[in-house]
């Protein structure tokens, strides 16, 4: 407590009107798309995630991803079904409203579905929510809701920025006034219009193309993204001293537009930079705040669109990806789409999220067969809470102690599988749509792909895949279910049907 009151004097000396000094029970932070693969194969860039992971639990997750069907699952929808338990076609966050327009999720878009701040309040715990994504026009809870309301930039722009602007209910008034300055703007990237080029050049002409994404992706993000969680370390640390809950939650949208517009080759250095900068303030908020246990996840992770069709052959790669001819492909094998907003988008989202927790109860140990609809019973399970009916998600076998919800833990041994055949009878991008959805949808499944025989490598480089068998090879009786694709260009229809 001596250590932690001293502490609280870096932020303005001890706590006002005598309020004790609450000891924080979790501190959970979500990073948009950050990618496990380059957190956990170069754990010596990130010494405080390295750290949180080496006396805790981490590894990658299933998130909600595939490239189809509309939209596909877009990140609100991913950290609905993080904050609820349940998934997309369930809490309907972010789904298609009237007349095809996605409405921006408010906090009143959860009523009824049980977040996990309103579970935490209903079992004692009071929480901080600070820029959460989903969480504009805030509610009252038993603690406080601070969002970071910007517009998004869809098209080209000569401001490149956008300001955030701080979003509480009427309860928590008092809150802002605790809060030090304002936040820096969202930083867009630049048009390539503002490069001094135009795409249809730059498709032309790879090399010239190549020159451009080396002298620009996006480094000036860099800058602002330490503003960011800057303002956003101040700000919490002052509020939690002079306000304190038991559960701290602060969300970053950041890492998934540098992510975007920055994996222009391996290694992208930008990327790797942001990556650093979030490491330093995770271990800048533990070390200020001492929380008994910390979570940093991420929605999903970021690959370029080139790992959709990794494949030897080069003229088969490019025939499988079914935009071969709007795209740039790069020199070094990467490609790169002009973004609605004029800037180069490299990446499409990946299947892997990234999911770290440390703290006194948690034993070092990996996630296993972990999916997005996990993370919200093992966070309640985390802080001893039961988790309420209707989830399908299950416990991560992640902690030292007798569980509270031991009928919930995930024991993948003990699981009966099913066997399930996937036909390609579309293109091959439409074959791994089907592929995605039935795996997200059917959880205890192997997948083999029965297809054309140049494919086998670009479906066996899914991770949803267990096997590929050619046309010839193909036999009912050795599957439980069979499904192929339905696409009908004219009228847009996509699905998949059960055949056997």
């Amino acid at each position: 407590l001596l250590r932690r009151a001293l502490r609280n004097s870096e932020y303005g000396g001890a706590p006002s009107g005598g309020r004790a000094i609450v000891m924080l029970k979790a501190l959970i932070i979500g990073a948009d798309a950050v990618c496990p693969k380059y957190i956990f194969d170069c754990p010596e860039r990130y010494p405080n995630l390295s750290a949180l992971a080496a006396r805790g639990a981490g590894g990658a997750y299933s998130a909600y991803v595939q490239k189809g069907y509309g939209d596909s699952y877009l990140s609100e929808m991913n950290w609905s079904s993080i904050y609820t338990g349940l998934a997309p076609w369930e809490h309907q966050i972010a789904s298609i409203g009237e007349g095809g327009r996605r409405q921006t999720p408010s906090m009143k878009a959860f009523r009824g579905l049980a977040p996990f701040w309103q579970v935490l309040n209903a079992n004692g715990l009071r929480t901080g929510l600070w820029a959460a994504d989903c969480c504009l026009t805030p509610i009252e809870t038993d603690g406080y809701v601070v969002s970071a309301r910007y517009e998004m930039l869809e098209t080209p722009a000569p401001v490149r920025t956008s300001r955030r602007t701080l979003q509480v209910c009427e309860k928590d008034r008092p809150i802002l006034e605790l809060i030090p300055g304002e936040p820096p703007p969202r930083l867009y990237p630049r048009t390539l219009a503002q490069q001094g080029y135009a795409f249809e050049d730059l498709r032309r002409d790879p090399a010239l193309a190549w020159k451009a994404v080396q002298a620009y992706h996006f480094q000036d993000a860099l800058e602002n993204f330490r503003e960011e969680l800057e303002f956003f370390f101040r700000a919490i640390c002052e509020v939690q001293r002079r306000e304190p809950v038991d559960v701290l939650y602060f969300y970053t949208p950041t890492t998934d537009l540098i992510g975007h517009c920055a994996m222009y080759r391996d290694d992208s250095e930008t990327l790797v930079e942001s990556y650093q900068l979030l490491d330093k303030y995770v271990g800048k908020w533990t070390e200020a705040l001492q929380p008994e246990n910390t979570v940093v996840m991420s929605d999903h992770g970021m690959c370029n669109f080139k790992d959709l069709v990794q494949c030897e052959d080069e003229a088969v790669r490019r025939a499988a990806f079914s935009a071969r001819n709007e795209v740039i492909w790069l020199p070094n094998g990467y490609i790169a789409f002009e973004a609605r907003n004029g800037a180069l988008l490299f990446t499409a989202h990946d299947l892997k999220g990234m999911f770290l927790v440390g703290g006194r109860d948690i034993r070092p140990s990996e996630p296993r067969e972990m999916r997005t609809l996990d993370i919200y019973p093992t966070l309640l399970e985390m802080l001893g809470i039961p988790v309420p009916e209707g989830r399908a998600g299950f416990v991560q076998d992640l902690f030292n102690r007798p569980l509270v919800n031991r009928e919930r833990l995930m024991r993948p041994e003990s699981v009966s599988r099913r066997n399930i055949a996937v036909l390609q009878c579309c293109s091959p991008s439409l074959t791994d749509i089907v592929l995605n959805e039935l795996y997200i949808r059917e959880r205890f499944a192997q997948f083999t792909v029965v297809g054309e025989e140049p494919y086998r490598e670009i479906f066996l480089h899914n991770p949803r895949t267990s096997g590929f068998l050619s046309y010839k090879e193909f036999d009912f009786t050795r599957f439980d279910e069979v499904y192929c694709g339905v696409w009908n260009e004219m009228s847009g229809l996509t699905g998949h049907i059960r055949v056997h």
